[in-house]
């Protein structure tokens, strides 16, 4: 999985949106991403240049909060389940949630640099 920041500016965006499992852990500004690429299950590495999750099998983008950007996928990246005491951050790797549909953008972020695949490409 992808542990990766969320920003608190951008809650009120994801509480019109996500279910309270998911919230639980981006009001502690995470969230848990599958590295699993919804379309045909390659696995979503992160790229560096363009702070996005990129699939190199067929072309699918993600923002750094998993909400496609680009490509087949029919999704945003599942995301599991969390809980957040005190400062302990569980993930419960036993429950996967359906990531968001295609057009839910909550934090606006575009790429911030040149993508590392070309996005897009439809199979």
């Amino acid at each position: 999985m992808w542990i990766t920041e969320y920003p608190a500016a951008s809650l009120d965006n994801a509480r019109k949106v996500y279910s309270p499992s998911e919230l639980t852990g981006m009001e502690a500004g995470l969230i848990a991403l599958y590295q699993k690429c919804p379309h045909l299950g390659c696995r979503v590495p992160e790229c560096a240049t363009s702070q996005w999750f990129e699939c190199g099998c067929h072309g699918s983008q993600y923002n750094r909060v998993g909400e496609k950007k680009a490509g087949p996928a029919p999704r945003g990246l599942d995301r599991f389940a969390m809980t957040v005491s005190g400062d302990i951050f569980t993930v419960d790797t036993g429950l996967v949630i359906q990531g968001p549909p295609i057009g839910t953008n909550t934090t606006g972020q575009e790429a911030e640099g040149p993508h590392c695949i070309s996005g897009g490409a439809s199979h």
